[in-house]
């Protein structure tokens, strides 16, 4: 099977509408407290439902970064004249991209 870059697109729509759902919740969730104190605050994102729903969301963004780097990367790294720059490219991408899920994972579950 030869590697067109159709699944990465479909996948980049499909990632790009949770990832904009997850945002409507969250807005709606928002709008729609009474009060808006620290209890009420903690109250909503301390709900396994809620944590979950993040989590899985997160999962989804940072498999679109890596997406996205790796598009960028074999895209424009060939271009730069600098031995060595593709792979420092990939690396700092997928460096901040596992970065954003731990520190992500971190405050959801242990904060």
């Amino acid at each position: 099977m030869s590697k067109n870059g159709f699944h990465g697109w479909i996948f980049q729509r499909i990632s790009t509408i949770i990832i904009t759902l997850y945002a409507l919740t969250y807005l709606s969730l928002v709008i729609s407290m009474q009060t808006y104190d620290y209890l009420t605050w903690t109250a909503m994102h301390d709900a396994t439902w809620f944590k979950v729903y993040s989590t899985v969301t997160l999962l989804i963004v940072m498999a679109n970064s890596l997406l996205a780097g790796w598009q960028i990367g074999t895209d424009y790294t060939q271009k730069v004249p600098v031995a060595g720059f593709g792979v420092i490219f990939h690396s700092f991408y997928t460096l901040v991209s596992i970065a954003m899920l731990v520190f992500g994972l971190y405050i959801l579950w242990v904060l």
